[in-house]
């Protein structure tokens, strides 16, 4: 018999063993989910809560591309549990479940004591070498994952730096300029010019309206600084959440030389740095970070793959054969963080778009229409 649990419909009781419980339901956004529990009596034995912690954080270590996400996990619950997606292609939370089962006895209170945690140790050593098994090259093609009640405790991945791309960058900016001031000096050394005559360079980029570049002296512009269009008839696709509703407040973001230009709500600052546009939030608590880079040799699956796994929140969920991937994470209570692929194939060669969200967590809708800003904007580009 279906019920409704807390933000879970059509719940439905599937398995049980002994303390723990497992049902299927749907969530708020009707997705198909498992829920597995603790039963009443066991939720108030200490030992049985903390064999259900430890398993959670194994479920997290351990997670490849063949299991599914866990969306939530609240484990300060009266009544703990686990949510997981539900994908008849992907590993859920049976497996947590199981290795519940290795661990311990399914019923009564859980041996104490130094025998009872050396036993434990063994059966979590076996369960381990039971479990291992070599992560595939690439995950099979799930939905979307949407927004999830964030109340979550167990610790987020860890971001990747982006120290070594920044220090690259700033070195190669540093090169350049050294060769262009020795180019001029060569050139101008001969000619009339007074001396301390300068040129300054305009400003080409344009927060806020989508505006031209200024150009000198009727000079023809190049390709290359062209600003991009904001696209009105781009796509109504979405990885999550809504679109930006037709009378927000918005503001248009573009940069000479990007492929595409994108929206972030009002009250946002943005500044550009290199291939990418770092958004702050008047509070300066979320930041939206937008990027491109090319997608040279035909934009083959190795070079995907590694723009790909250079974002953080991994693993990212692929679809539309490979072409969109998404992650979200609200592991840590009050955070919503989340990152974007898109790779769109254009007559001039192919680039790959991405975006990276690191929010409080009632800004997550906010965090959505920016994905499907992005999504949409860069897919108009397409041949």
């Amino acid at each position: 018999m279906s019920r409704t649990v807390g933000p879970y419909n059509d719940v439905a009781t599937m398995r049980v063993e002994g303390a723990y419980e497992l049902c299927e339901g749907l969530d708020d956004g009707g997705r198909p989910v498992q829920i597995l529990t603790l039963g009443a009596t066991s939720s108030k034995d200490p030992a049985r809560r903390g064999l259900l912690s430890d398993t959670v954080a194994w479920a997290y270590a351990t997670a490849g591309p063949e299991d599914a996400p866990i969306l939530v996990a609240d484990l300060e619950a009266e009544q703990p549990y686990v949510v997981v997606l539900h994908d008849p292609r992907l590993r859920g939370a049976d497996r947590i479940m199981d290795r519940l089962l290795t661990l311990g006895p399914a019923t009564g209170p859980l041996p104490v004591g130094p025998a009872a945690a050396a036993q434990r140790a063994a059966h979590q050593l076996a369960a381990a070498q039971r479990s291992a098994a070599p992560a595939s090259p690439s995950g099979p093609m799930s939905p979307p994952p949407q927004m999830s009640p964030p109340v979550v405790i167990i610790a987020p991945p860890k971001k990747r730096s982006q120290l070594v791309p920044i220090l690259v960058g700033i070195g190669s900016v540093v090169v350049i300029l050294a060769l262009v001031v020795g180019v001029w000096a060569l050139m101008s050394g001969g000619g009339d010019e007074p001396d301390g005559s300068t040129a300054e360079t305009p400003d080409s980029s344009a927060v806020g309206d989508v505006t031209e570049a200024p150009s000198e002296g009727g000079e023809e512009e190049r390709p290359g600084d062209e600003i991009p269009q904001w696209e009105e008839d781009a796509g109504e696709e979405r990885v999550g959440g809504t679109l930006f509703a037709e009378d927000a407040r918005t503001q248009t973001i573009a940069f000479a030389g990007w492929p595409f230009a994108f929206r972030v709500p009002g009250g946002f600052s943005c500044s550009e740095d290199a291939q990418s546009a770092v958004c702050v939030a008047d509070d300066g608590e979320t930041t939206f970070t937008v990027g491109w880079e090319d997608c040279g040799g035909g934009c083959a699956e190795a070079t995907r793959e590694a723009l790909r796994e250079a974002l953080p929140y991994q693993p990212l969920q692929a679809f539309q054969n490979g072409d969109i991937g998404v992650a979200e994470r609200t592991q840590e209570f009050g955070r919503w963080r989340g990152s974007l692929s898109v790779f769109t194939t254009t007559e001039d060669g192919a680039f790959h778009a991405w975006a990276t969200v690191d929010a409080l967590d009632f800004r997550s809708e906010e965090a959505w229409q920016v994905f499907n800003d992005v999504l949409n904007q860069a897919m108009a580009k397409a041949a």
